[in-house]
C-alpha cells in the first residue's frame, strides 16, 4: 500500500502517492514517470544523480533513450516552474547527471488552504475505498474546515460530524462492513513507452502485455517472468500484435497478428519457462479491424473471440464466434444489432460459466451484458458511459470490475445489482483484466496528451497530387496546457477558436482568441464528454454535445442554452442547419439512422433529410453533404435522390473532416499514417497533404483563408498493476 508522504519543496508541496504538486493554490497533476524521476531525486537531495541511477531506480534497470530522461526533466521543471539556465529545483550536471537544489522537508504541518486542496480535490490514499457515508463524512469536515473563522463553529462542526458518525455506527454497522474494500496496487512493469492489454498467467507467474515504444506505430508481444523480469519479445512477421490471453494452463497464448496494408490473423504461440515458442494461426479475421477480444474455453481446446461480417468491406457490427484452436467448428455465438457497433469485447468468468460482453449502443455508451454458456442465456447488468477497453471478473465470478468515471476502478456485485469504487487515485486506472484464475491487472496511466496545432494555409495553390507537412509553416504548439486539449473548432473569419480542454479538472469548453488570450466558456457539472463543437456562420454561437444533449453556447451573452429535442430519440450527433434558426440532428430510431432538421426554440423535428446516415454536415451555400453507415464515400441530395460525391471518403471521429466554401477536409487513415485530405466539392480534385514525424491526428478544423486547426494526441507512458482487493 502506498504510504502517505509528503515534501515540500521551496514553495511546492509534492504528494508522490497521489501524482500531485500544489503550486501557488492549484494542484497540478504529474505524469507518473515524471513523480518517479522527482522522487529519486528527492531521495538523493544534494546528491548527483545519474543517468544509470536513474534506470536503475526507476526503469528498473530497462532501456531507455537520452531523449525520453530529458522529456520527464522537461515535464518536471515546467510543473515546477524551474528554468534550466538559472535553476532553483533541478539543475543539470554536464555529462554528469542532475541533482535537486531546492530545500525540502518532509511535511508534517499543512496550511488549511494545502491540507483542503490535497486531501479533499486529490481524494484520498491509493489503498482506502469510501463508502457514500464516508465521503459524506469527509466533504462535511473539508467544508468546515476550510469556511470556519472561529474555532466555536469548527467545534461545534465536529461535534455534528461525532454524533452523526455515532448514530451511523450504532444502526448501520451491519451494511458498512459489506461496503468497505481495501485495495492495493503493486506495479508490475518500469518499461519505457507504453503497455497496454496485460493478462496474468493462472499461476501469477507470468505476464504477457501489448508493447510499443512512444512515437512508433507497430505493437510486439511480450512475455514477463515477474520474479526475474526477464522480458522476451515474440518475433512474428505481421506488422503488429495484440490483445493476448493465456491459455488457462498457461502453456499457450492467442492474441491478434495484423498488418497495417491489410491482413489480419488470430495466432497461437506455446510459451515454456517464460519464452516464446512455435507460431500457428488459428483464424483470419476482418483485415480492417485491427482489435479483437479473446477468452480460453476452460478445456483449451478452443476460443471465444470478436469479429465482423467478413463480407461487407465497411465497419460493421461486431459479433462473438468460438472456434477450435486448430481452425475448425466456427460457431457464431452473437447477432448483429444495428444500433451501436455490436458485441466488441468479451471476458470469461472464472469458473466458466459466463461471458461478460461489452456491446456498444452509441458512441460513448455501451451496455454491460452477461452471456451464460450453459444456457445461453442473455442478462442485461448495467450500462456505462464510456467507451471501456475491457472489463474484469472478481475471483469468485460474482462481480465484474470496471472502469468508471473519474478514470478509477469500479466493482459491479451481479446479485445485488450494487456498484463500489475499488481505487481512488488521480493516476488514471484502465482496461482490468482477469485471468483464467481471477488474478486481475490494469493499465495505469492516461495513454494520450492533447495539445493543438496550427498549419498557416498549407495547400496554396498548388496542384501537385502531394504536400508534405515538414515544407509547410507549423505551430506545434498553439495550444497547450497541463490538461489535455482537443476538438478545435475555428470560425470562419479564423478569429476565434474554441476548443475542449480539461486543464481545470474536468472537460470545458475554452476559447482563444486572435490576440493570443485563452478563456474558460462553460462552468458544465457531471460531464461524461463534449463533441461536435462548431461555431454558427456569423461566428456569434457555438453548437455542441454535451453527453447526450445538444447545447447552444452564445458568445454575446456567455449564456448556455440547451435544445429540448422533442420525442424519445437516441441523440448521434449535431451539425448546424442550413440556417440560423435550426440544427442537424443525427437520431437512431429503432436501429434506423436518419437525419432531421430541430428548430432551435421548440426542439420540434422535422422530415428526415436523409436516412441510414453516420455524420452530415451543410455548407455555407446550403448544400446537405453526408456519410453512411452501410457505404464509404461522400453524398449529397440532388433532386431529392442521394448522389455519391467521392468514392474514396471514410470518417474517423466526429470532428475529423471540415466543409468550408467548396472544399471538404477530412483525416484519411492509410497503411498506419494519418493524411489529410483536401476535396474541391465542384469538380472532385482531390489534394493529399502526407506527415512526416507527426503524432496522432484526431481532429480538424479550418477558417475562410486557409489555415488549418490539428487537434494532436501525444502518446504517454503507462505501466502495468496488479490489483488485489
Amino acid at each position: 500500500m502506498l504510504k502517505r508522504t509528503r515534501y515540500r519543496l521551496a514553495d511546492k508541496v509534492v504528494d508522490p502517492a497521489q501524482c500531485t504538486i500544489l503550486s501557488d493554490g492549484n494542484l497540478l497533476k504529474v505524469e507518473l514517470r515524471a513523480m518517479q524521476v522527482l522522487l529519486c531525486l528527492i531521495n538523493h537531495a544534494g546528491e548527483p544523480v545519474s543517468r544509470d541511477m536513474l534506470l536503475d531506480e526507476v526503469w528498473s534497470g530497462g532501456e531507455v533513450s537520452d531523449n525520453a530522461i530529458n522529456r520527464i526533466i522537461g515535464i518536471l521543471r515546467n510543473q515546477l516552474g524551474d528554468n534550466a539556465k538559472s535553476p532553483e529545483f533541478i539543475k543539470t550536471l554536464p555529462k554528469v547527471g542532475y541533482v535537486l537544489i531546492a530545500p525540502i522537508t518532509l511535511v508534517k504541518e499543512v496550511t488549511k488552504h494545502e491540507k483542503f486542496a490535497t486531501e479533499v480535490i486529490a481524494g484520498a490514499e491509493l489503498e482506502v475505498e469510501e463508502s457514500k457515508r464516508q465521503i459524506f463524512k469527509r466533504n462535511l469536515f473539508a467544508t468546515l474546515y476550510q469556511h470556519a473563522g472561529k474555532m466555536s463553529i469548527l467545534m461545534a462542526g465536529l461535534l455534528s460530524l461525532l454524533l452523526f458518525s455515532v448514530y451511523q455506527i450504532s444502526h448501520n454497522e451491519s451494511s458498512e462492513n459489506s461496503q468497505y474494500i481495501k485495495t492495493e496496487l503493486k506495479r508490475l512493469t518500469y518499461l519505457d513507452g507504453q503497455e497496454l492489454s496485460p493478462m496474468l498467467s493462472s499461476d501469477g507467474k507470468y505476464l504477457t502485455f501489448a508493447k510499443r515504444k512512444l512515437g512508433e506505430k507497430s505493437w510486439r508481444l511480450g512475455l514477463m517472468t515477474l520474479g526475474s523480469r526477464k522480458t522476451y519479445f515474440l518475433d512474428d512477421p505481421f506488422d503488429s500484435q495484440g490483445y493476448p490471453a493465456f491459455s488457462p494452463d498457461g502453456s499457450k497464448i492467442a492474441y491478434l497478428s495484423f498488418n497495417f496494408g491489410g491482413g489480419c490473423q488470430i495466432n497461437m504461440v506455446e510459451v515454456s519457462e517464460g519464452e516464446f515458442g512455435e507460431i500457428s494461426k488459428i483464424t483470419d479475421c476482418k483485415s480492417i479491424i485491427q482489435s479483437t477480444s479473446i477468452a480460453w474455453h476452460p478445456s483449451g481446446r478452443s476460443i471465444y473471440y470478436t469479429d465482423e461480417d467478413h463480407q461487407k468491406e465497411f465497419l460493421s457490427e461486431k459479433m462473438i464466434f468460438s472456434i477450435d484452436i486448430t481452425g475448425r467448428n466456427k460457431k457464431q455465438l452473437s447477432q448483429p444489432y444495428t444500433i451501436g457497433g455490436g458485441d466488441y469485447l468479451i471476458s470469461l468468468s472464472p469458473n466458466g460459466r459466463y461471458l461478460a460482453v461489452v456491446r456498444d449502443v452509441h458512441w460513448y455508451k455501451v451496455q454491460v451484458m452477461q452471456l451464460s454458456l450453459e444456457t445461453g442465456y442473455w442478462q442485461k447488468l448495467f450500462p456505462v458511459e464510456l467507451a471501456l477497453h475491457s472489463v474484469a471478473w472478481s475471483r469468485d465470478s460474482e462481480s465484474i470490475i470496471y472502469r468508471g468515471k473519474g478514470s478509477n476502478l469500479m466493482r459491479y456485485h451481479i446479485e445485488s445489482k450494487s456498484h463500489i469504487q475499488l481505487t481512488n487515485i488521480l493516476q488514471p486506472l484502465l482496461s482490468p483484466i482477469s485471468s483464467p484464475s481471477g488474478g486481475i491487472v490494469a493499465v495505469l496511466g492516461k495513454l494520450y496528451d492533447g495539445e493543438i496545432w496550427k498549419l498557416t494555409y498549407p495547400f496554396g495553390e498548388s496542384g501537385d497530387s502531394s504536400l508534405f507537412v515538414n515544407s509547410k509553416p507549423v505551430d506545434k504548439h498553439y495550444i497547450a496546457s497541463n490538461g489535455s486539449d482537443s476538438r478545435p473548432s475555428v470560425s470562419l473569419d479564423g478569429k476565434q477558436l474554441a476548443f475542449v480542454s480539461t486543464r481545470t479538472g474536468e472537460s470545458q469548453i475554452w476559447l482563444k482568441s486572435q490576440d493570443g488570450t485563452e478563456r474558460q466558456l462553460t462552468y458544465f457539472k457531471d460531464t461524461n464528454f463534449i463533441k461536435y463543437i462548431t461555431f454558427s456562420n456569423d461566428s456569434t454561437q457555438i453548437l455542441g454535445r454535451k453527453n447526450h444533449q445538444a447545447f447552444i453556447y452564445e458568445l454575446t451573452t456567455n449564456t448556455v442554452k440547451y435544445i429540448d429535442i422533442q420525442g424519445e430519440y437516441e441523440l448521434y450527433s449535431v451539425a448546424w442547419g442550413p440556417d440560423k434558426h435550426t440544427i442537424m440532428a443525427a437520431f437512431d430510431i429503432l436501429g434506423k439512422s436518419s437525419l432531421r432538421l430541430v428548430d432551435i426554440k421548440s426542439g420540434e423535428i422535422s422530415d428526415v433529410l436523409a436516412e441510414e446516415v453516420e455524420l452530415g454536415q451543410f455548407s455555407s451555400t446550403g448544400q446537405l453533404y453526408f456519410t453512411q453507415r452501410s457505404k464509404d464515400g461522400l453524398w449529397t441530395i440532388e433532386n431529392g435522390e442521394t448522389k455519391l460525391i467521392h468514392k474514396d471518403f471514410k470518417v474517423m471521429l466526429d470532428m475529423s473532416w471540415a466543409i468550408v466554401d467548396q472544399f471538404v477536409y477530412n483525416l484519411a487513415y492509410r497503411e498506419g499514417r494519418i493524411d489529410i485530405d483536401r476535396i474541391d466539392l465542384n469538380t472532385g480534385k482531390k489534394v493529399i497533404m502526407k506527415f512526416v514525424d507527426i503524432p496522432q491526428l484526431q481532429t480538424i478544423a479550418v477558417d475562410r483563408e486557409g489555415s488549418i486547426y490539428l487537434g494532436i494526441y501525444n502518446e504517454s507512458n503507462t505501466n502495468i498493476v496488479k490489483l488485489d482487493y
